[in-house]
């Protein structure tokens, strides 16, 4: 019987190096969205000639026999002596992967002797398997076990299969179970689930911020082995794998292959479930990211690139009005880790990186640290992360659109942008009652905000004035001026390259805290008094009305041309959540002089 051990020595590992305890999976990488556990809910029994099965389909994988063997895991399965069997399957090409990974000792036998004061030695063996099948010009990877997932090189998983089978195939008015991402959050993944079915639109998906990465629901496609038999629905789970009964018989099992691919390649949408694939992850071995990457390398070498732009990452956008220093160091620029006073410059990573050699440039910044500082000493530590999470690209790779937002592509549907830029224009062109004073040029954003409270307007500078509370300990701006009326006005001056996702939401926090926390209000009543003695605030206070104010370079009209896809994304998300909390909402342009 063939082992992986055999194949190791004209085959180099797929996969980055294994955990410390290679019996454990080393290929966790993968999914964006991974499959849930198995639900009953309440569909009838599939018959016994199916088998609920998890099926991945591979990109840049030969439907060869021979090829099947470079969509292995062969790290782990090396490591671990797993078998590797070429197999038939109805006379198509298949490989048949399986083992056995056995544990002398679970993890928690030391704490049970702990509690106990008995030793307690119990060990356990994991076990699974993947089948890889070419079918047509297809490859697919149909995985069983605890382990089945973990045999594939999950870095080749076609990312977009699972969910593009599901908005082809589950009616609107089924939709069981929904998981989605917030876009523009530290990362937040909402789960919802309705057993007996609901219309997608009762789940309440914002369809221009939120990224939908599973459904759940049932299908009844008479062409299916599992339909066919039981002439009833099967319920169907699409993310970036597939999950749903199929047949067992080698010829059926082939049938029901060729029907998946033949929905994914020839029915459109449910109307109502198209706004999904707007917008979508880009896989990491999508074949268009090697010239995308060699395009954003050159630009990088550019003294001002159009095409990037600085945008805050989300692990950092609470605290980044907090911020008064940085540190940078990019390797093969052959510049110091200099200290920085003030925000994170574009300027200031583009001058590094038109040092480093052409080719280097974008795996530069990939290890490039970029530090972040609550003080101008550099001494008190916000955060740290790689520098190409601060870089936000807009490229375009033949009639597509690909974004790249704090390290991860995203390619966007025509339709998600033409809805953006009408509702964002909506948004810019409404009329508004603040007007502030012309910005003069050479002024920094803080030299701004104070002229304006000088102006004799009634503004109140709150500009770098943080209030600190029982939930942000660090502290949050309430704004940059507060308005003779007490509206909340947020200052940025923006160039090509400045999204400014993070001012927008800096709105939102600002927002939140103030709506819900009451030492954040006496907090800001009392700064308010403080520098300005009289003026009409008290604890009752609410926020009720939140401007966005931006100075653009001279004679650069404020679109939604100016902003970054992204950009018009958190402004959406941001206007849309604020107006739905019954706040009035305003984005005003700063003229210069």
């Amino acid at each position: 019987m063939p082992k992986a051990t055999q194949r190791a020595r004209t085959r180099p590992p797929s996969r980055p190096a294994a955990r410390r305890d290679n019996r454990r999976p080393s290929n966790e990488q993968g999914a964006l969205f991974d499959l849930d556990p198995p639900v009953d809910l309440d569909l009838p029994k599939p018959p016994v000639e199916t088998y609920l099965t998890s099926v991945y389909q591979l990109d840049g994988v030969p439907a060869t026999a021979d090829s099947l063997h470079d969509a292995l895991n062969h790290r782990y399965l090396r490591e671990n002596d797993l078998s590797i069997e070429p197999r038939l399957v109805a006379d198509a090409p298949a490989l048949l992967v399986h083992g056995t990974v056995p544990r002398e000792r679970a993890e928690w036998c030391d704490v049970l002797a702990r509690l106990t004061g008995e030793p307690v030695a119990l060990g356990y063996s994991n076990a699974g398997a993947a089948l890889l099948v070419a079918v047509g010009d297809r490859v697919y990877a149909l995985t069983y076990g605890v382990l089945g997932r973990h045999l594939i090189d999950l870095a080749r998983i076609n990312t977009g299969f699972g969910i593009g089978f599901a908005v082809r195939s589950l009616a609107p008015k089924t939709i069981k179970r929904v998981r989605r991402r917030v876009l523009g959050t530290s990362g937040r993944v909402d789960r919802n689930l309705v057993p007996a079915g609901a219309h997608i639109r009762t789940y309440g998906i914002d369809k221009w911020g939120e990224i939908v990465g599973q459904l759940c629901g049932p299908t009844d496609n008479p062409r299916l082995a599992v339909c066919r038999s039981t002439g009833r629905p099967t319920l169907v789970e699409g993310s970036d794998a597939l999950r749903l009964h199929l047949a067992v018989e080698p010829e059926h099992l082939i049938s029901d292959l060729r029907e998946i691919d033949r929905v994914c390649r020839q029915e459109p949408p449910y109307a109502d479930l198209e706004f999904i694939t707007q917008i979508r992850p880009v896989s990491p071995r999508d074949p268009r990211l090697p010239d995308l990457e060699k395009q954003l390398d050159e630009l990088l070498g550019l003294p001002d690139p159009p095409e990037i732009g600085l945008a805050v990452p989300d692990q950092v956008v609470e605290s980044y009005h907090g911020v008064r220093s940085y540190r940078l160091r990019v390797p093969k620029s052959g510049s110091r880790k200099t200290h920085h006073l003030g925000e994170v410059s574009l300027d200031t990573v583009l001058a590094r990186t038109q040092r480093v050699p052409v080719g280097d440039r974008w795996n530069a910044l990939r290890t490039a640290p970029l530090t972040v500082y609550a003080d101008q000493a550099g001494e008190e530590l916000i955060t740290e992360t790689p520098a190409s999470r601060w870089i936000t690209a807009q490229l375009a790779s033949g009639s597509s659109q690909l974004l790249l937002q704090d390290g991860h592509w995203f390619e966007i549907g025509d339709k998600h942008r033409e809805f953006l830029r009408k509702e964002i224009d909506e948004i810019l062109t409404r009329p508004s009652g603040i007007v502030l004073p012309p910005w003069r040029r050479g002024d920094n954003e803080h030299a701004y905000n104070e002229s304006a409270e000088r102006a004799g307007t009634g503004l109140v500078m709150l500009d770098w004035t943080l209030l600190r509370t029982a939930q942000h300990g660090r502290g949050f701006e309430a704004c940059d001026l507060l308005g003779p009326d007490n509206e909340l006005i947020h200052v940025k001056r923006a160039d090509r390259s400045a999204p400014l996702s993070h001012l927008f939401a800096q709105g939102m926090v600002s927002v939140d805290a103030l709506t819900h926390e009451a030492d954040a209000r006496e907090a800001l009543v009392w700064t308010v008094r403080q520098r300005r003695p009289g003026h009409p605030i008290d604890l009752n206070f609410r926020p009720r009305k939140v401007v966005y104010a931006i100075m653009l370079d001279p004679g650069r009209p404020f679109t939604a041309g100016s902003l970054f896809t992204f950009a018009q994304v958190a402004l959406y998300r941001a206007v849309k959540s604020l107006r739905a909390d019954g706040l009035d909402v305003e984005v005003v342009g700063i003229p210069s002089c």
